[in-house]
Formats: C-alpha cells, sequence, structure tokens
C-alpha cells in the first residue's frame, strides 16, 4: 500500500526506524481509529492499553508521515483532512480485516476436507443425500480440499470414525457404546421395502408385513465394514418385537447382497414412489402393508473436531435430508 509520496518518506524516518514502514502506519491508524472515537487521549490510551506519552508519539509520527495534521489542539476537534482520513482509513482497515480472516479460514481449511464412511452402492437414498452435501460444502468453502470418501474392508463405520480415519459415518444403527465426544444422530427414516427371490412364495403377495418374514433370512456380510446394513435391518425387527433368523456371507460389495440371495432369504431397500431398478431377474420386490417399518439413518462423528468443515457437512446433511422428505421427492432407492 502506497502510504505517502516518497519525497514525504524520505524526509520522515521517524516511523522507519521503528521497524516495517507500513505496518506502523497501520497499527498507528488503528490508534487513531480509537482516539477519534473519545476524543481524548486518556480514554484512548486506556482501551488501547499504551500510556498516554506513547499514543502521543504515535500519532505525532502518523501526521509526519501522512503529511497533515489529524486533529486540532487542544480542542481535539478533527481537521478536514483527519474527518476524510477517518472515514478512508475506518473502510480500508475493515475491507483489510476481512481479507486477513478470509485468508485465516483458507489457510485452516485447506488441507482438511471431510472424510465420510458409508456404505457405496447404487441406488440408494443416504447416499444421495451425502453426494449432494459434499457439493453444497465445497461450494460454501470454495478453497477447501473437496469432500471425499473414506473406504477400509476391514473397519467397521463406526470404528472409522472413533478411530479418527473418517470424520462422519453413515450407519443404520445407534452403536453399542459411544465414547465421550461423540454424537450419533437420526439423520432420516425412509419407509421400507424388501427383495425376494422369486421362489420364496411371500414375492407373490401384494404386500406384506415383518411377522410374515420370520422365517426368512438375513444376509450378515462377513466383511467389518458392510455390518452395518445388517446391524439396521436386525434393529428394525427387534423394535417390532421379532427376532430375526440370519446367515452369514462372505461378500466385499454391498451390491453383491442381491445376487447371492436364496429363496429364503430377504433383502431391505429403502422405499419411495419411484420403482428401484432390480439387478436381478430372479428377485421381486414386494412392498409392506402400511403403515410399514422405517429404516433409520444416522450420522456418527466427533461433537467437538479438530476439523472446523465437520460440523458444517453434518448441518448440510440434516437440510439436504429435510428437504428431500420435505418434497417427498422421487429419487433412487436403497
Amino acid at each position: 500500500m502506497q502510504w505517502g509520496s516518497q519525497q514525504t518518506k524520505t524526509r520522515r524516518g521517524s516511523i522507519c526506524a521503528q521497524g516495517n514502514e507500513g505496518d506502523a502506519m497501520l497499527d498507528f491508524s488503528r490508534e487513531f481509529l480509537v482516539l477519534a472515537k473519545h476524543a481524548n487521549f486518556v480514554k484512548a490510551a486506556d482501551e488501547l492499553h499504551l500510556s498516554q506519552p506513547s499514543l502521543t508519539r504515535h500519532i505525532a509520527s502518523l501526521e509526519r508521515e501522512l503529511g497533515f495534521r489529524l486533529f486540532d489542539r487542544p480542542s481535539m476537534q478533527l481537521t478536514p483532512a483527519g474527518r476524510f482520513y477517518l472515514g478512508t482509513i475506518s473502510n480500508l482497515i475493515s475491507e483489510l480485516d476481512e481479507i486477513v480472516e478470509q485468508g485465516r479460514r483458507i489457510d485452516a481449511e485447506h488441507d482438511e476436507g471431510v472424510s465420510v464412511s458409508m456404505i457405496v452402492s447404487s441406488n440408494n437414498q443416504w447416499a444421495d443425500i451425502v453426494y449432494e452435501s459434499m457439493s453444497l460444502l465445497q461450494s460454501r468453502h470454495p478453497y477447501s480440499s473437496p469432500a471425499r470418501l473414506f473406504n477400509d474392508d476391514q473397519l467397521t463405520i463406526a470404528s472409522s470414525v472413533f478411530l479418527g480415519k473418517a470424520d462422519v459415518g453413515v450407519m443404520f444403527s445407534i452403536p453399542a457404546d459411544i465414547p465421550e465426544g461423540f454424537a450419533c444422530e437420526l439423520l432420516f427414516e425412509p419407509p421400507l421395502l424388501v427383495w425376494l427371490h422369486k421362489d420364496n412364495p411371500l414375492s407373490q403377495r401384494p404386500c406384506i408385513t415383518l411377522e410374515d418374514l420370520q422365517d426368512c433370512y438375513l444376509v450378515n456380510p462377513t466383511t467389518p465394514n458392510l455390518l452395518t446394513t445388517f446391524e439396521g435391518a436386525v434393529e428394525t425387527f427387534r423394535k417390532h418385537g421379532i427376532e430375526p433368523k440370519h446367515r452369514a456371507r462372505t461378500l466385499t460389495e454391498f451390491d453383491r447382497i442381491p445376487f447371492t440371495l436364496q429363496p429364503d432369504e430377504m433383502l431391505f431397500k429403502t422405499a419411495n414412489d419411484a420403482r428401484i431398478p432390480i439387478p436381478a431377474s430372479f428377485l421381486v420386490e414386494t412392498r409392506f402393508a402400511e403403515p410399514g417399518p422405517r429404516y433409520q439413518v444416522y450420522l456418527l462423528y466427533r461433537k467437538e473436531p479438530a476439523n472446523s468443515l465437520v460440523a458444517d457437512f453434518v448441518r448440510i446433511c440434516h437440510e439436504v435430508a429435510a428437504t428431500r422428505m420435505m418434497k417427498n421427492e422421487p429419487t433412487s432407492g436403497a
């Protein structure tokens, strides 16, 4: 910033002798704003935690550097040039403070981003919410690293969050033990439907109840990061007083489950007004009689994270979920 003419700077070496000229001009101008507010050296010095003689010297140095008087002495009234400088420098300092604050936020966010651990699969509602929220987060924090997915087959989603590998986890049941400092919040509750093998007699019914499924088996993936889908299905049954049967199966991808479904097995999917594409010809979509069961989808995260973007991302997820539920938009099922 050009604070004065070269001639002015040459004949005034007092500020230069104290250090960086621009820094001193800025500091003394900030002190001038306080003095202009009080029109009293004693009160201004007290607010600035300076001695009165120091403040007097600083203002005198500023006037010498500027080349014009800021105050009439001893009345302490602003001169016409002082009134002009007050209005102009106030705006410049406010703009500079905003620029510095934004720069600090950008610097703090640059290497952070947000990592999300969730089941990755096609045609599901929870992923639609997460992906839209990631996009909105990026638009609100354009200088931060993009949000990303975290995936580790050998870690449950809860463990990935508790261990700090992921910032946020998308869960289908509340962990039995939540360490202090973490939160598990309900995101939304979509209605359920079920996929059955066409050889299952229940597949021929127009609608069913959870009680009808008591003799069917849930598929229990043995891969840790897929367990939350099974746990959510078990929780759904237990809320209705039913202990479901289940069968373990080695799977590394959620989307492989439908292709392995046997005639006595079932797979929950989240329902909506649109028909979900069925990936295998031997599968049949069956809906529940109203009021049918609902799936609980939760967000697990650290309540006071070192990453300042996490709280904003969680807030955006809730906003997106609420908007989608309010509009009841037909979206792809889970």
